[in-house]
Parts: structure tokens; C-alpha cells; sequence
């Protein structure tokens, strides 16, 4: 079972590839003053790992995660992401992101949408790869279909296939199932594991959903309350398939209580 020390167990010396975060602080400058939203935080998620961040709104996780992406620069510390800055990372192919808004072209199909990135890259699109994605997503039959036409599940399948099809080492992502409701959300859980297990990317994602961070990570972080920093780190040992069933298991439901005790501990936290 995960240790309830509030102190990072001892991680591999060997260098990771994956994502580093070391001594990360950040604040925000608001009509009320200044916020601090993440200070000496701390993580490393090594090379085909997947790790789940959970913490209380405002606590800075998907700040976090903007900084790993590039969009937001770190006041103090530093991060690195496949061992190398994120900007060179995202010049290069090798970082995808996914949002819970899909961010989806209206005017574009769902083919071209998840060949936007090789245009964006001044590449030219592997159209066998865009197709082997569409049939991983199980979207083979509305390849020519618009946002539009598509439910929310149908958007944000295409959304994860567009951060996939750049085949990159790290994948960042953002609540990207959160605006679905519950039945879609499960069911796109259990599809994405599936996903991610082929594609094998370093992936680091932010959620509010406990269940889905057991569900899907390989190791679980729970964050403390705004200024953020890392409370408790929980290994996952349910091993590679993830199945419906095992939702229903002792071990499963143990965890998901022991992480949501945890986050109950920074309750009332506001944004």
C-alpha cells in the first residue's frame, strides 16, 4: 500500500528523459494582490511513466502543467522535459497537449484536425499515421465529419489523437475528459488506458477525478493547498491492464478512499 509520509520516497538515481520539476515557484499578480500558486515544487515523472496530479481547486496543478508545456514560464526553479526545455521539446514534435477544451478547428474534418500539428511543424502529414489513429480512437467512420456533427466523447477522441500523432516522447494533459458526463467519462477512461498503452509517451496528466487517476497512472500526487507543493506520492500497482472490472475491486476502492482522505485534509480551498 502507498505511504502516508508526506515526504517523496526515494526516487532511481539513474537520469531520467521524462519530466523534472525541481524548486518550481510561481505567482500571479491580480486585481487583489499577488497569488502564489506553486512554490518548491517538486517531481519527477520518469521516461514512459504515467503519473495523475490530484489537488484542491486553485492549488497550482494545472499552472503545473502550463509551465511543463511551455505556456507559462516558472518565477523560480526550473523544469525539463525529455531532457531537454519545452520549447525546444514542442519545436521538435515531441510534446503533446490536451485540454478539457478540445480546441477543435470548426471549419477543418476530423482527419485534418488531427493532422493540424504535422501543417503547424512545417511537416508533411503521414496520412497512414493520422488513419491508424482514427481507427484507435474508433473514429474510422467519421473520419470526414466536422466538430459539429461529433458528440463531446467524439471531440475529445479526436483531440487526444491529435496530441498523439506527432508520436511524442511527453504527453501533457489538462482535465481532458472533465466537461463529459460520468457514463462517457468511464468509458473514455478505459479506452484512453488501452490508447496510452500503445503509444507508450512519458504522460503527466491533471484531475479533479480520483477514480480516474488510480484508474489510468502509474503513481498518483497529491497537492497541497494553494501555494501548491507536493503532500503525498502513491504508487499504483495494478499493473498495465486496466480493465471496468477493476473498479470494483477492495484494492481500487481502499486507494481511491486513502487519496480522497488526503485531498479532504485541504478542503475549502478557493480558486
Amino acid at each position: 500500500m502507498p505511504s502516508s509520509s508526506t515526504e517523496l520516497t526515494a526516487r532511481s538515481t539513474m537520469i531520467t528523459k521524462g519530466i523534472e520539476f525541481s524548486g518550481v515557484s510561481k505567482s500571479f499578480t491580480t486585481r487583489a494582490g499577488s497569488v502564489q500558486a506553486l512554490v518548491d515544487f517538486d517531481l519527477t515523472v520518469d521516461d514512459g511513466e504515467f503519473v495523475a496530479i490530484l489537488g484542491p481547486s486553485g492549488c497550482g496543478k494545472s499552472t503545473a502543467l502550463r509551465i511543463a508545456a511551455g505556456l507559462e514560464h516558472a518565477d523560480a526553479g526550473g523544469v525539463r522535459v525529455g531532457g531537454s526545455s519545452p520549447e525546444k521539446m514542442i519545436s521538435a514534435g515531441s510534446l503533446g497537449v490536451a485540454f478539457q477544451d478540445n480546441a477543435l478547428l470548426p471549419w477543418l474534418s476530423v482527419a485534418a484536425n488531427i493532422a493540424l500539428p504535422y501543417r503547424l511543424t512545417s511537416r508533411p502529414v503521414d496520412k497512414a499515421r493520422v488513419d491508424s489513429l482514427i481507427d484507435l480512437v474508433g473514429l474510422a467512420d467519421f473520419s470526414s465529419h466536422r466538430p459539429s456533427q461529433l458528440s463531446g466523447g467524439m471531440r475529445q477522441r479526436v483531440s487526444i489523437a491529435r496530441s498523439l500523432v506527432l508520436s511524442p516522447r511527453v504527453l501533457l494533459l489538462d482535465e481532458p475528459f472533465g466537461a463529459l458526463d460520468a457514463v462517457t467519462r468511464h468509458r473514455l477512461n478505459v479506452e484512453f488506458a488501452g490508447i496510452i498503452a500503445k503509444e507508450a509517451s512519458t504522460t503527466l496528466l491533471v484531475t479533479h477525478s480520483v477514480e480516474e487517476a488510480v484508474f489510468l497512472a502509474d503513481r498518483v500526487v497529491v497537492m497541497t493547498g494553494r501555494p501548491g507543493r507536493v503532500k503525498l506520492v502513491a504508487p499504483v500497482a495494478f499493473g498495465g491492464q486496466r480493465t471496468k472490472a477493476l473498479m470494483a475491486t477492495p484494492e481500487f476502492v481502499q486507494l481511491v478512499l486513502q487519496l480522497t482522505m488526503a485531498l479532504d485534509d485541504d478542503a475549502g480551498v478557493d480558486e
